[in-house]
């Protein structure tokens, strides 16, 4: 945790306190999704640095997971709620089934979704407003990308 006096080195500049832009919130979500079962496992940080490398949202971040860190920090701070509510406010309606697509995502990183993810992944799609039939979809293709056999 970084005290709010002390510096935390990544890109952020300094102590980051807030959700600034889309990549800050699409990040805060998918961390969100990823703890949302209380467990954090090799396959969903390796999820999380998977996204870090492919999408373009992170293309000037020079040490992602130093910026994970800052990330973290804020909703840790803030509280996962407040964390959604800011995280809305940052994103384009557009951006906010990003989001979403990338909370699904992370929730599928170790090949099943329990019950507390369920409820954060509806959670998240009514905080964002996302209607439940293009939800639907998302989660479908996103299972689809996942299939192993």
């Amino acid at each position: 945790m970084i005290k709010k006096t002390e510096k935390c080195g990544c890109a952020c500049g300094g102590t980051q306190r807030k959700l600034w832009n889309a990549a800050d919130a699409v990040m805060a979500v998918s961390i969100m999704a990823i703890s949302s079962d209380g467990k954090l496992g090799k396959k969903e940080v390796a999820a999380l640095d998977n996204m870090a490398v492919a999408s373009p949202l992170y293309a000037k971040i020079s040490d992602a997971r130093e910026y994970m860190g800052c990330i973290a920090s804020v909703i840790y701070d803030k509280g996962r709620f407040e964390s959604l509510l800011e995280a809305k406010k940052v994103l384009s309606p557009q951006m906010r089934e990003t989001a979403y697509a990338w909370a699904v995502q992370m929730v599928m990183a170790d090949e099943k979704i329990v019950k507390p993810e369920h409820i954060f992944l509806s959670e998240l799609r009514r905080i964002m407003g996302i209607h439940g039939a293009f939800a639907g979809k998302i989660n479908a293709v996103v299972s689809i990308l996942n299939r192993v056999k």
